[in-house]
């Protein structure tokens, strides 16, 4: 899975919706599709961060595990923190990435479905719906 081409063409989508006014019907539906693909990217991305998080919190804990196991009685505690302390680093940036993709991935949805409602709306004052 190639992550990085799957943001860049988020990014690509985005901004080619972006240029598009919310005046005209025709436009707002391009939008919706340009914005329901990078959503669909988003969720791979997403997935993929959620994973990436997992793996780093598993690893994490396995080589928590593993100092407490090979350290001196009275110092398992200490060896284990030791042992993880670059980890933890690595895990809060894995969680960042995951909330981040997350939160845009959402917020994307929220945001579609505003404009599915906005064009159902004009369609039926512009059409005279019941």
């Amino acid at each position: 899975m190639d992550i990085d081409n799957y943001i860049q063409q988020i990014k690509t989508l985005r901004a080619e919706a972006d240029l598009l006014e919310e005046d005209a019907p025709g436009a707002v539906m391009r939008k919706i599709n340009l914005l329901t693909h990078a959503h669909m990217l988003m969720g791979r991305v997403s997935a993929h961060m959620d994973g990436d998080y997992a793996k780093v919190y598993a690893y994490r804990k396995i080589k928590y595990a593993q100092a407490q196991a090979e350290a001196k009685k009275g110092q398992k505690g200490y060896a284990g923190e030791l042992a993880v302390a670059d980890l933890r680093m690595a895990e809060a940036q894995a969680q960042a990435l995951k909330t981040f993709w997350n939160n845009e991935f959402r917020s994307l949805r929220e945001y579609i479905y505003e404009l599915r409602l906005r064009v159902r709306v004009d369609m039926n004052t512009l059409g005279g719906g019941d």
